[in-house]
């Protein structure tokens, strides 16, 4: 017995079977038959479905149950399927956050995309700040309290006595800033022989070329039609290094007690600097113990018990702030999720002649540090001018 799907097919190939009769067809005729055969081409069976969803899910490494499909599957086959050919399956409703004409990339995508930028610049990584992965564009506000001040005191029975310094409460708004990598070119051929390539290679590239701009951002942005960037933010520990490229054992602790201890008992409480001044301090010792002062372990470097950050947009130059020292946590960074996506180009002048498609990545950010009253969380240190 034949199923709806069987009979729909049927008609189709018999239709289609009535215009290849014909010995010429008209412009309109032409039209019809090829929507008839796009038509035919989409009827696959469940079987066919299952089959291309799990050798898609081999290809990106994530298990697939093949007697229970899943939504993931269906989107893991919309992606490859939009990588290879540009076909677009997502449904963009009204008012959406995605960037238009492009194909939000499904989670096994974002979440490598993600992990290859905390890699590269560390202030997106929610081991180290604090990462707020949003589902819309809306401004987002964040309260935040000053943790240097507030105290408690004993109160007698029937004896109102408050303590007398009350904490600041302030907020932050965070709103969703757009950038967009280079267009990496890839031909057709490419795409159809080896997705599985072609998706690491975009991956990685994506990771790195929105790394760049958004990390340089988060460090330096002035949050005046851009992120907050934390050295921006960051309060003055006054302390100045003698020298215009190193920072000595002295200064580096004069740094970290500047910072109020509410903070520095966090756990994501760390130093950032570029990779220069890192090796700067790496040689320094202990005068009394004849120990390195940084301590290397399988959890990372450390210096005074605390992380050392690596970002390659801490500035280096003689009179700059070199070192920022303090509480990570709060540094908010938010992605909006709906809004990494890739757009492929397939009418680039100068490309598709040469059957190559363009693939651009996006991803929307802001980022604010909470800074209210007494002593700020996060402290910056300069060198020499």
């Amino acid at each position: 017995m034949m199923n709806a799907t069987d009979v729909t097919r049927a008609e189709l190939r018999r239709q289609i079977d009535g215009f290849l009769a014909k010995e010429k067809l008209t412009a309109t005729e032409k039209t019809q038959c090829n929507l008839l055969m796009s038509k035919l081409a989409d009827l696959r069976s469940d079987d066919e479905r299952r089959a291309k969803a799990a050798q898609v899910a081999k290809e990106l490494g994530i298990p697939y149950n093949v007697e229970a499909p899943t939504q993931k599957d269906a989107e893991l086959e919309a992606f490859r399927s939009y990588m290879m050919r540009g076909i677009e399956h997502r449904t963009y409703q009204p008012m959406s956050d995605a960037v238009q004409g492009a194909y939000v990339v499904p989670a096994a995508f974002y979440n490598s995309l993600m992990t290859g930028i905390a890699q590269y610049t560390e202030l997106m990584s929610k081991e180290n700040v604090s990462l707020i992965e949003s589902e819309n564009g809306r401004k987002l506000t964040l309260p935040s309290i000053d943790l240097s001040t507030i105290t408690s005191a004993q109160v007698l029975e029937n004896v109102d006595a408050p303590p007398v310094a009350n904490p600041t409460v302030s907020s932050s708004v965070l709103s969703a800033y757009t950038y967009r990598t280079n267009p990496i070119a890839s031909s057709v051929e490419l795409e159809e022989d080896s997705f599985e390539s072609v998706s690491d290679i975009l991956t990685a590239a994506f990771a790195v070329g929105l790394a760049r701009g958004i990390g340089a951002d988060l460090v330096n942005g002035s949050g005046s039609g851009a992120p907050m960037g934390i050295l921006t933010a960051a309060a003055d520990s006054t302390v100045v290094a003698a020298s215009t490229t190193v920072f000595t054992k002295s200064e580096l602790q004069s740094i970290y007690f500047s910072a109020n201890r509410a903070y520095r008992v966090n756990p994501k409480c760390a130093w950032l600097m570029n990779d220069t001044t890192y090796n700067g301090i790496l040689g320094l010792k202990d005068a009394t113990t004849n120990r390195p002062l940084v301590n290397i372990t399988e959890d990372g470097e450390k210096l005074f018990g605390k992380r050392i950050l690596i970002s390659p947009d801490m500035p280096t130059a003689a009179g700059s702030k070199a070192i920022l020292f303090g509480d990570l946590s709060q540094f908010k960074v938010r992605v909006l999720r709906n809004s990494v996506s890739v757009r492929r180009n397939v009418e680039t002048p100068g490309y598709a002649e040469k059957g190559a498609a363009l693939y651009t990545g996006f991803m929307r950010v802001d980022s604010a540090l909470n800074n209210v009253g007494g002593t700020a969380p996060v402290v910056f240190a300069k060198l020499h001018a």
